[in-house]
């Protein structure tokens, strides 16, 4: 129960799935200098010193995390499955934004394609095309160099994009070439109340709940 409460903490500094395990197991070993306040402050540097420190490797950690999900989807899909459902009127307001003729939904994501997909079209009834979806965990390439690749030619004038991971918003903030893009922080999903201040001193982003997310998917 103890490991279970911190994970569920700790759970806004994961930005691909597999860290989860290497957060439970300095969690469970009550490793010094990784208590849930410091996991929360720098992770971002923790991180690599874990995967060090035990000799892992990512491609391998991403394939058996992978591999393992898998295994859970063909065994037990609908329990797999559960968890992941959408906020009210989310999956709405994606299928509002996909009808507009003078909009693109493309999905930039840490989950492995097949699992983001999945979660769309059972959980909200979602078509997202091959070419719409982007799996950083998969590729490799980080968010911002994604976003480097989308709107160049010009056809959609105002880029949006909208995260519930701040460090990652911060990262658009600092890329070169990216100033075209407005920035949303949703205030439910990975973030914290400290990071969720933050974000609202940041001239960039905008910090929005659940109904201006929804708003602006129909609207633009």
């Amino acid at each position: 129960p103890r490991v279970l409460e911190e994970l569920r903490a700790v759970r806004p500094v994961v930005e691909t799935g597999y860290e989860n395990t290497t957060l439970a197991r300095a969690l469970l070993e009550r490793l010094d200098g990784y208590s849930v306040d410091e996991i929360l402050a720098d992770w971002d540097n923790m991180s690599g010193g874990l995967m060090s420190k035990w000799s892992l490797d990512r491609v391998t950690m991403v394939e058996a995390f992978g591999r393992i999900r898998d295994e859970w989807i063909q065994t037990d899909f609908d329990g797999w499955l559960a968890p992941n459902a959408l906020y009210p009127g989310v999956a709405e307001a994606v299928l509002a934004a996909q009808a507009r003729s003078d909009s693109a939904v493309k999905i930039v994501t840490t989950k492995q394609a097949r699992f983001a997909t999945a979660i769309m079209a059972k959980m909200g009834g979602i078509t997202i095309a091959e070419e719409d979806m982007f799996s950083t965990t998969v590729s490799g390439i980080p968010k911002t160099e994604v976003l480097k690749t989308l709107g160049v030619d010009g056809s959609n004038p105002r880029k949006i994009f909208v995260e519930d991971k701040l460090s990652t918003l911060e990262k658009v903030c600092k890329a070169d070439g990216l100033d075209d893009w407005e920035l949303f922080l949703v205030d439910w999903g990975y973030n914290t109340a400290t990071e969720r201040a933050r974000a609202a001193a940041n001239p960039r982003i905008e910090v929005i709940g659940v109904d201006a997310f929804i708003a602006l998917l129909r609207s633009g």
